[in-house]
């Protein structure tokens, strides 16, 4: 994971910089931080790569132009060209910029930044090295959340992971599963994990960690009561203030946190996975019913085998009948939601669903058909998420 320019308005010791030109190059990668001090000094003379690392912020206060103003346009075109990132400095010994320089800057989009606080850049370059270090852990926590789904960690490993979380869990943990459309990019869903760290309140009994374009939220308490849980995560979406209008959320069981968390992840995930599917707000696992037969066994080869069986005659040109027999399964057989789904009339869902039936299942009746088709057409939307 990479900080943006944008990104360091949120880190606490940049919140007070200013941005005095460059707006269009917000999005610019900043990966690690650099000092200008007399690089650009009249008559000095150096190798590109005795410079600087490129992708960076570069911190300077000018100090080689005190007498010679007319060298910061100069220093500003070589470090866009040098691929810096942007130019933050402390007007300390040059109180403005020429003109030019900040002409240069916004024809180019290479933002400069202006700081005046009591901050050191000693202190910046340790915040800036913390926060990628953080999205380093963030990507390195989902490849162990990938591992849990496909249940290739040990119960020792799922151990360890769950203290690495949070240590100061309580005895009882529930894992919620959300996607929420109002956070649903990279640098979105990184703001909402530094968001809930920072959060000295709700930190010794919940955690937030990022996963394939959502985020599981993990709640504990000494015992394992519903209503508790439920105000703990109220508390968090208040905190985070998460609008509950964009969110589809899995919740897993209540079980003891060290020993049973990896079952927790996939509850948590499949459940809001489910809930997707079936456009509703939330799915508890415990109530996912069939599935929960299905779930545990999506890894098997059996049970894609007779999907890819059951559904092939569906496979070229018949996306129509695939999505008639999908949306079908999830309206729980309902004609009348199917047609509303499909934005078709109910004769065009019944004259596709007797197609269906002659190209899939011709030797069985209308019961053991939709029987057949609700297995494999779930099977079929969960491996979707797999």
């Amino acid at each position: 994971m990479k900080l943006t320019v944008k990104d360091l308005f949120d880190i606490p010791i940049c919140r007070e910089f200013k941005l005095i030109a460059g707006s269009g190059g917000l999005s610019r990668p900043v990966n690690g931080t650099e000092i200008l001090d007399f690089e650009f000094i009249k008559g000095a003379s150096m190798s590109r790569d005795e410079i600087f690392i490129g992708k960076t912020l570069v911190l300077t206060s000018f100090l080689f132009a005190k007498d010679d103003p007319e060298l910061i346009t100069d220093a500003i075109r070589r470090l866009y060209d040098l691929n810096i990132s942007c130019m933050a400095y402390k007007p300390v010994l040059v109180k403005s910029l020429p003109r030019e320089a900040l002409d240069f800057a916004d024809s180019h989009d290479f933002p400069i930044l202006e700081f005046g606080g009591d901050e050191f850049f000693e202190d910046i370059i340790m915040a800036i090295r913390h926060e990628l270090e953080e999205g380093e852990d963030i990507a390195a926590l989902e490849k162990e959340f990938a591992g849990l789904l496909a249940e290739e960690l040990s119960s020792r490993e799922e151990s360890r992971l769950c203290k690495k979380i949070n240590s100061d869990f309580k005895r009882f943990i529930r894992a919620v599963y959300i996607k929420d459309s109002c956070h649903d990019s990279d640098e979105s869903l990184i703001a909402l994990v530094r968001k809930m760290s920072s959060m000295e309140k709700l930190r010794k009994k919940a955690a937030l960690c990022k996963f394939r374009g959502g985020y599981f939220v993990f709640l504990s308490q000494d015992i394992p009561d519903s209503e508790r849980f439920r105000a703990l995560l109220t508390d968090v979406f208040v905190t985070l203030q998460i609008d509950k209008d964009c969110v589809r959320c899995g919740v897993s069981s209540m079980l003891p946190a060290g020993e049973h968390f990896g079952k927790t992840v996939r509850e948590a995930f499949w459940a809001c996975n489910i809930a997707v599917m079936e456009d509703v707000p939330v799915r508890l696992y415990s109530d996912t019913g069939i599935y929960r037969l299905l779930v545990p066994e999506i890894q098997s080869r059996n049970l894609q085998d007779y999907m890819e069986e059951y559904l092939k005659p569906l496979s070229g040109d018949k996306h129509e009948l695939l999505d008639t027999a999908c949306t079908y399964i999830l309206a729980h057989g309902d004609l009348e939601e199917t047609s509303r789904r499909l934005f078709c009339h109910k004769n065009t869902v019944r004259y596709r669903l007797s197609k269906l039936h002659e190209l899939l299942d011709p030797g069985v009746n209308d019961k053991e058909f939709h029987e057949n088709l609700s297995m494999a057409v779930r099977i079929y939307m969960l491996l979707k998420y797999k």
